[in-house]
């Protein structure tokens, strides 16, 4: 398959997407990109830096200082960015015990190094940790669900995580030989069998203001294929694509890819921007809708919000991980209705209408996957 090489230049593109990046050299412009923020052009420029992002965080990787492999292009074989960033697995381990240096864990072969009969992230879903976001977890302890419940109890309203935070969400699926050029892709063995995993899914979620930065993206044979395959798990995209780097203003549900990224010829070509979030409501007050179809393709997608559903990111005192729940009641269909829009204050209220003791987690839903101590 024909590749292009990736153009990691002060560009058109990067001009408006990395406006406030004052970087030397091309090097130094992935690396900020990967590693910082840029609030100008998330918050303006939306699109194009959804997709800045996008290419930047699946460019190959250097295992050896887990960061970009400079001399490989966009669409080269090897594992990305993102997947050498520490798991949730291997963040958020039994007896809450401290999780390894950045350094130890972040360059151990990515999916490759899980423990055998561990693929819970393939039939599932992968989610990856960046450094800052890991530095701080490992700090603050937050991986220990104890300790959560300490700082709620102390009366700890928020945890604040540092500006450059992110976070990645994957969806898989089972593919065959044939598919491979078409798709990233992964091949685990499981039961004596070879199993290939093509990238299906990939939601990335940047803190770049204090209500993050929210993109999701999604192979096209989710709305082409395998929504006929699985209807049940890929109901295709019932809320339409929303993409002003690809599109015209006119038909911004045109599904196509952005010119500039270089991402013709390569694999990456078959992904689409399906849209991204600032902002909980529009200007004219209406609730803003975020989904993708795979993560999210057992609830009703036209009530999907990322932004509406991480501020239920909280923990109590004790007990539930979750204890306000992302889901309201369902729809026609009996699919799981979420919350979109400014949240019911009520939602924080006991039953006695008294507040709720807890500490907000930042958006950040990994971190119920923390574990209790071991005494």
């Amino acid at each position: 398959m024909k590749r292009l090489k990736k153009v990691i230049s002060v560009s058109c593109v990067l001009s408006l997407a990395m406006t406030s990046v004052a970087m030397a050299d091309k090097k130094d412009t992935l690396q900020q990109s990967i590693s910082g923020y840029n609030t100008n052009a998330a918050l303006n420029f939306s699109d194009q830096y959804a997709w800045q992002l996008f290419t930047d965080l699946n460019h190959p990787a250097d295992l050896s200082n887990c960061g970009p492999a400079r001399h490989k292009a966009l669409g080269d074989d090897g594992l990305t960015v993102w997947e050498v960033w520490q798991s949730r697995e291997e963040t958020f381990l039994d007896g809450a015990v401290r999780p390894p240096r950045w350094r130890e864990g972040c360059n151990d072969g990515g999916f490759y190094s899980y423990p055998e009969g561990n693929y819970s992230n393939f039939d599932d879903e992968a989610v990856r940790i960046n450094k800052k976001a890991y530095r701080f977890i490992r700090s603050k302890q937050l991986y220990s669900l104890d300790e959560q419940e300490r700082l709620a109890q102390d009366g700890v309203t928020d945890i604040d995580f540092p500006l450059g935070s992110k976070t990645v969400k994957a969806g898989w699926v089972k593919i065959e030989e044939a598919d491979k050029p078409f798709y990233h892709w992964v091949e685990v063995e499981r039961d004596d069998e070879v199993i290939i995993f093509g990238l299906s899914a990939i939601h990335i979620a940047s803190k770049d203001f204090p209500t993050w930065f929210w993109a999701t993206f999604e192979h096209v044979d989710n709305n082409t294929r395998w929504n006929l395959t699985y209807p049940e798990a890929f109901p295709g995209w019932v809320v339409p694509s929303k993409d002003s780097a690809a599109c015209p203003p006119s038909n911004l549900a045109c599904n196509q890819i952005p010119e500039g990224y270089g991402l013709e010829g390569t694999k990456w070509e078959n992904y689409r921007l399906r849209g991204t979030q600032t902002e909980i409501v529009d200007n004219r007050g209406n609730p803003t809708i975020l989904v993708n179809s795979h993560l999210e393709g057992v609830l009703d997608q036209e009530s999907m919000s990322c932004i509406s559903c991480h501020a239920l990111a909280v923990k109590g005192e004790s007990g539930d991980s979750m204890p306000i729940p992302i889901t309201e009641g369902t729809n026609e269909n009996g699919l799981p209705m979420g919350h979109i829009g400014a949240l019911n204050p009520t939602l924080f209220l006991d039953n006695n209408g008294s507040p709720i003791p807890y500490v907000g987690l930042d958006y950040v839903w990994t971190l119920r996957n923390a574990k209790r101590e071991n005494f």
